[in-house]
C-alpha cells in the first residue's frame, strides 16, 4: 500500500515548489519526482491516517540480538572481503532467505545509502542495536576504505563479548540458586525464626549473647520500616540518575570505573585495545595520523580516555611525536608507548600498534578469565559465611535457653 509523502523540490526553471506525491517508500517517491523533472530537496513522510503510520512502520527502528549483530557483521565483512562493493554486498545479503530480521536490515541499509547517506548514518536508523561504537567504527572504515577488515575485527570483539557474558552466565548460575535459598532462609529465620527466639529470652534471666542481640535489632529494623527502606532506596537512584546526568559527572565516574580493582583493569585494558586496532588499520589504510587519532577518538566510550585523547591530538597537531603526546596524557603504560616508539622511529607505525594490540588482547584475555574465576567462589564464601553467621545466632540462642531452663 501507498503512502504520502510531502515534498520540496527544484522544477525546470530553477524555483522551489512543494506538495505531495503518493508512494510505497520514500525511495519511490524521489525516483517519480526525479521522472518528472523535478529535483528533490526534501521529502517526508504526511501524518495522515492509516498510510502514515504504515510509512512509519516501514521506518520503525528493527530489533536485533547480540547474535544477529554478529551474523550481518561477519556476513557483510566476508563479501566485502570477497571484492563487492558496500551496496551490491547489501542486495545480495537482501536477497537470502536465511533470517527475515537480516533481510530487513540489509534492504533498509541499501535502500538508505542509494539515497546518497552513509553507512554510518543509516545504521541507527535501522536498528538501535547498532551502538555509538558500532556506527563510529564504520565511519573510520568508510574514511580509510578499510571497512571491511574493520567490520571483520569489530565481528571477533563482539563474539568476544558474548562468549564473555555466556562465560559469566554459566558461572553464575550454580551461585544464583545459592543466593536465592541463601535469601530464603535468612527471611524465614528473620520474620518466623527470630520473634520465636525473641519471645522465648524475653521471659528468661540473664543476658542475650552479642550475636542474638545483633539480629534481634537487625530483625525490628528489617520488619518495622521495610517500607521507609525501600523508597529511600528508590529516592537514593533517582538523586544518582540525576547527578549522573552531566556530562562533567559521567566523565568523572567513568574515571572511577577505571580504578575499580579488578574490573577497572578489565576496561582498562579493553580500552586500549578497542584504540590501538582502530588507530592501526586506519594508519595502515594510508590515513594520516591526526585525522586517525581523530576518527579513532570517536569510537572511544570512556569519556574520561576521550577527554585525554583530545590533549593528545592536540599536541600531535602541534608537531610532538605520538609516543611523547602519549606520555604526556598519562593514561597509557610505559610498556605500551615503548612497544609503539619502536614503530615511530622505524617508520612502521601500523605494524607496531597492531603488535601492542595483540599484545594487550592477550592481557585483557587472562583478566576476564580470572575475573570469571574470582566471581563464583568469592559469592559462595559470602555467603557460607552469612549462613554460618545465622546459625551460630541460632546455637548461641539455643544454648541460653537451656542454660536458663537449667539454672531455674
Amino acid at each position: 500500500m501507498s503512502a504520502s509523502f510531502k515534498y520540496s523540490a527544484l522544477n525546470a526553471s530553477g524555483k522551489t515548489v512543494s506538495g505531495e506525491v503518493d508512494a510505497a517508500s520514500k525511495s519511490e517517491a524521489m525516483r517519480k519526482l526525479l521522472s518528472d523533472g523535478y529535483q528533490p530537496i526534501s521529502v517526508m513522510g504526511v501524518s495522515r491516517g492509516i498510510k502514515s503510520r504504515e510509512a512509519k512502520d516501514e521506518d520503525a527502528p528493527i530489533h536485533l540480538k547480540a547474535a544477529d549483530v554478529v551474523s550481518f557483521t561477519e556476513e557483510l565483512a566476508e563479501l566485502l572481503e570477497a571484492g563487492l562493493p558496500l551496496e551490491p554486498a547489501l542486495s545480495s545479503m537482501a536477497q537470502r532467505d536465511e533470517s527475515g530480521r537480516l533481510k530487513e536490515i540489509s534492504s533498509r541499509l541499501r535502500k538508505w545509502i542509494t539515497e546518497g547517506n552513509p553507512m554510518h548514518s543509516a545504521l541507527p536508523r535501522t536498528s538501535k542495536q547498532f551502538d555509538p561504537l558500532y556506527c563510529n567504527l564504520v565511519k573510520a572504515g568508510e574514511a580509510s576504505g578499510s571497512l571491511r577488515t574493520i567490520l571483520h575485527q569489530h565481528a571477533i570483539y563482539l563474539k568476544t563479548q558474548i562468549e564473555l557474558k555466556s562465560k559469566l552466565i554459566s558461572a553464575m548460575i550454580y551461585p544464583a540458586f545459592l543466593l536465592i535459598a541463601c535469601i530464603g532462609v535468612v527471611c524465614v529465620f528473620i520474620f518466623y525464626l527470630l520473634p520465636q527466639i525473641t519471645t522465648l529470652l524475653d521471659g528468661m534471666t540473664g543476658g542475650k549473647p552479642f550475636g542474638v542481640i545483633v539480629a534481634i535489632q537487625l530483625g525490628d529494623l528489617l520488619r518495622n520500616h521495610w517500607l521507609t527502606m525501600l523508597i529511600g532506596l528508590i529516592i537514593l537512584m533517582f538523586l544518582v540518575k540525576i547527578w549522573h546526568t552531566p556530562e562533567r559527572n559521567k566523565q568523572t565516574w567513568d574515571k572511577y570505573k577505571m580504578k575499580i580493582p579488578l574490573y577497572g583493569k578489565v576496561i582498562t585494558f579493553g580500552f586500549y585495545v578497542q584504540w590501538l586496532k582502530t588507530l592501526g588499520n586506519l594508519v595502515g589504510n594510508g590515513v594520516p595520523l591526526v585525522e586517525a587519532l581523530e576518527l579513532t577518538q570517536e569510537t572511544v566510550t570512556n569519556r574520561h580516555a576521550k577527554h585525554h585523547l583530545k590533549d593528545l591530538i592536540l599536541k600531535v597537531k602541534d608537531g610532538y611525536k605520538l609516543t611523547h603526546s602519549m606520555r604526556a596524557s598519562k593514561i597509557f603504560t610505559p610498556n605500551m608507548i615503548d612497544l609503539i616508539s619502536v614503530g615511530e622511529s622505524t617508520g612502521k607505525l601500523s605494524k607496531s600498534l597492531n603488535r601492542a594490540s595483540a599484545y594487550y588482547d592477550k592481557r585483557l584475555n587472562v583478566m576476564l578469565s580470572n575475573l570469571v574465576g574470582i566471581i563464583s567462589p568469592v559469592i559462595l564464601i559470602s555467603m557460607a559465611l552469612l549462613v554460618g553467621a545465622l546459625c551460630w545466632t541460632m546455637i548461641q540462642a539455643i544454648y541460653e535457653s537451656i542454660g536458663n531452663l537449667r539454672s531455674k
